[in-house]
């Protein structure tokens, strides 16, 4: 496992040009507010963005916007399923789906459902097969599919505990148990793409040091029902919160950033193998800090690709669970 000392010195390499080095634009700053955890899904051509937490990581929230380009953005809804962060917020058959999540007393498996552009939620199921998670990995398929897999939750005890398990919907009402137990570890934070047919499971952690962050990555060519080792340890370093991504044209996944400051960006065109294009995500070159307020790399954002760009939204720049969080978005072409 990466120490922290190797995390630093892996942020300071240095980087030649390359097709994914490109120039970041700040879209907005300030649109709605600083935020962790929150997610988003592209669309058609709108992004839809939700919930979070916010107020230096002491709230919740459960609002729903929406952009175009990532510039302007509209109030949808608010109040209308529990203020939550670190849930899923994915898109089928043109209607947007909310599930799982949690605040600090409460952990979700709730799905809502809107299929009026995010202005009306209601709940396809209150009480979904799966147990109360977040952090989790979710995913729409190219076969109509949701996948859930892992996250975390909190024990009888109040110890917080993580899972390896994996479900599948069609519709968000019913779920089927692909795997109780996935040959990966239990972990939250991962990031779940389907890549070149397969499914692969990125990184994540099992808690909030550079010990306790993951690496490796997993694959699955049966739907999540079996999952292989793809490697162990990759080319960058460990880490959780961070961005996953497949380019518009299917030949390559992206690795953006991460816990606990990162500003890096790693491309691979097997997922065995990846190169860093570049180590100034954002602009950033800081370095990685254990002061909050130090730093201007970031976890716990959300990336996606819209209209061929790569876009990230939010997002915290704090060592700790507490405190500096960004409300910004910024987009890098990718065409």
């Amino acid at each position: 496992m990466a120490s922290f000392k190797a995390l630093l010195v892996a942020s300071v390499a240095t980087v030649g040009s390359s097709a994914f080095d490109g120039e970041w634009t700040k879209l907005q700053d300030g649109a709605w507010s600083g935020r962790e955890g929150l997610m988003a899904v592209s669309a058609g051509d709108t992004i839809y963005m939700s919930g979070g937490r916010d107020s230096a990581g002491v709230g919740f929230d459960s609002d729903v916007w929406a952009s175009e380009n990532g510039t302007e953005w509209q109030l949808l809804a608010n109040d209308q399923f529990g203020d939550r962060a670190y849930h899923s917020m994915l898109e089928m058959d043109g209607c947007l789906y909310i599930m799982a999540g949690q605040t600090f007393s409460t952990f979700y498996n709730d799905v809502w459902k809107s299929c009026d552009e995010g202005s009306t939620w209601t709940a396809a199921t209150e009480d979904a097969a799966w147990p109360e998670r977040a952090g989790q990995a979710a995913i729409v398929t190219s076969d109509g599919e949701m996948i859930v897999a892992g996250g975390c939750y909190n024990d009888e005890s109040g110890t917080r505990s993580f899972r390896s398990d994996v479900w599948a919907s069609t519709d968000g009402v019913n779920w089927e148990l692909r795997t109780a137990e996935a040959e990966w570890a239990a972990r939250s934070g991962p990031r779940l793409v389907e890549f070149k047919g397969k499914l692969y499971i990125v990184a994540g952690e099992i808690g909030f040091t550079p010990s306790t962050q993951l690496v490796d990555i997993w694959s699955s060519d049966d739907g999540g029902r079996t999952w292989s080792l793809v490697v162990e340890t990759p080319e960058f370093t460990a880490r959780s919160g961070h961005g996953v991504v497949v380019t518009p044209d299917g030949s390559t996944m992206l690795v953006v950033a991460g816990w606990p400051q990162l500003h890096d960006l790693w491309s691979s065109t097997d997922g065995v193998t990846f190169k860093q294009e570049s180590n100034e995500v954002w602009g950033c070159s800081g370095i990685i800090s254990s002061v909050s307020q130090v730093g201007c790399g970031k976890y716990d954002f959300w990336s996606l690709i819209h209209q061929g760009k790569l876009v990230t939204m939010g997002g915290s720049g704090a060592f700790s669970t507490f405190g500096k969080l960004y409300g910004d978005s910024w987009a890098m072409d990718l065409e």
